[in-house]
């Protein structure tokens, strides 16, 4: 009753560009939504498509009206993105777009704008910024909850280069937030700003392309296949690798099951560093010397930076994506790392497109004022768990292996710096997801101010 009485009193305040899908069965509403994994997909009462900000503030005000919740979609990865018949999605793929203003080195990103589409914006402008490992990623969501990047030694973490933000409070008022304009919510914008309000736009510090050493976006990516009988001597050459301070490096290495048959658990690590083609090959030779099953060592460009991924953001299917940060690299955990991996696909095949990865970034080379919740800058190394399966009979048996994986390699750690990125859990204790003296209290007490009643999600409260 409180849905269609929402939807009656707001239809006629939208905009002719906007849209709202009702119903189940019709394309439109099936393509909204798609999303990158089926697990816990609900189905809602309804879907706004905003097209302008005024579309989304009356969205907004109707519900909290009408006591209907709902939630906001943009990149469709995030497992937090639908909501049951109770409510309603704003689905914000009809407002999106990039403003680059590289004279200023800033670029202001809308709505549901993906990663794919900012880099597309910012390569005509020899422009960088902190972009994550998906093209279909929302920009927004990604920046507020962190932003873990390839790019972090040159920029730090994406939410650190957030230099203004407009977001809808659960009063139903449009503000702008910056480090004059609101401070202390802004502060909490960068890092938990999902829970403070539905961020409408972000303004976002550029770098040039010269930062990179080149003015084309350049980096080199290796890729190098190994069989685990080369496992000790993998660790010994990647420990080399992310350990040299010549060069700005970043990269995953991967425990995976080797395709197209997905029979055989292998290691695949995928270095990436930013020098010439020929100290790439000087930087990654400890890998050549470890006796690769293959190997390829290729340039890539800022706009292309995920391409060679898409098939992660393959949609549908069950998936889950956990991140936990890691003190630094340890050989032996990642070994109890790789026989659960073996131990999940023995026990369950369906779960054989799985991968355990520890991803790393060389320490950041910049300036950085460090005004935001997020809390975890100095975290250079983080666990990627990402399971991947088709039978939902089997979410519990991959989630126990997704925690086992978290407790091995978190083996040697005390509780107390435990580190688990926002972006990827919820169900985490606070306490592991955001960092530093008295941060926990400060977004409690913002919390309270702005959100009192958990319009976005009881999260803080």
């Amino acid at each position: 009753m409180a849905c269609t009485a929402l939807l009656s009193s707001l239809v006629p305040k939208l905009s002719p560009e906007s849209k709202v899908l009702r119903d189940a069965k019709s394309p439109d509403f099936q393509l909204s939504m798609r999303r990158w994994s089926n697990y816990k997909l609900e189905v809602p009462f309804a879907i706004v498509q905003p097209a302008n900000e005024n579309d989304i503030v009356h969205t907004v005000r109707g519900a909290i009206s009408a006591s209907v919740p709902f939630v906001p979609a943009s990149g469709g990865h995030s497992q937090w993105s639908s909501i049951d018949q109770k409510g309603i999605i704003i689905d914000l793929s009809r407002y999106k777009g990039v403003t680059v203003d590289a004279a200023n080195n800033l670029a202001t990103i809308r709505g549901g704008t993906r990663m794919k589409e900012f880099q597309a914006a910012l390569h005509p402008h020899k422009q960088f910024a902190a972009v994550g490992n998906g093209n279909t990623v929302g920009v927004i969501p990604y920046y507020l909850g962190g932003g873990i990047s390839t790019y972090t030694p040159f920029l730090g973490y994406g939410c650190e280069n957030i230099v203004a933000a407009k977001l809808i409070t659960s009063d139903v008022e449009l503000v702008n937030v910056s480090q004059k304009q609101d401070p202390e919510l802004f502060w909490g914008v960068c890092g938990a700003g999902q829970f403070l309000g539905l961020v409408t736009e972000l303004t976002i510090k550029t770098k040039p392309y010269s930062l990179l050493g080149n003015e084309d976006g350049q980096r080199m990516c290796g890729t190098y296949i190994f069989s685990m009988h080369s496992f000790d001597a993998v660790c010994v050459a990647l420990e080399a690798v992310m350990e040299s301070t010549e060069h700005v490096s970043a990269g995953h290495i991967m425990i995976v099951q080797a395709p197209p048959n997905l029979k055989e658990q292998v290691l695949l690590v995928a270095p990436q560093v930013f020098c010439s083609a020929a100290e790439a090959s000087k930087l990654f030779q400890p890998l050549v010397d470890a006796g690769p099953l293959q190997q390829m060592l290729v340039p890539s460009t800022f706009d292309k930076h995920s391409d060679h991924l898409d098939w992660v953001c393959a949609e549908g299917d069950f998936k889950r994506f956990s991140q936990a940060g890691l003190a630094g690299w340890s050989t032996r955990n990642f070994k109890r790392l790789a026989e659960l991996h073996s131990e999940l696909v023995e026990n369950c095949p369906d779960a054989a497109r799985s991968g355990y990865t520890v991803e790393w970034h060389t320490p950041c080379r910049a300036k950085r004022e460090l005004n935001t919740s997020f809390g975890n800058e100095n975290v250079e190394y983080w666990l990627n768990v990402l399971s991947w399966y088709t039978d939902s009979a089997n979410h519990e048996l991959v989630d126990t292996m997704d925690r086992k994986a978290q407790a091995a390699m978190r083996e040697g750690t005390g509780e107390g710096a435990f580190v688990s990125y926002t972006n990827t859990t919820r169900e985490d204790p606070i306490e592991y997801r955001y960092k530093g003296i008295g941060t926990v209290d400060r977004l409690g007490m913002l919390k309270k101010r702005v959100d009192p009643a958990g319009i976005f999600t009881r999260e803080l409260l």
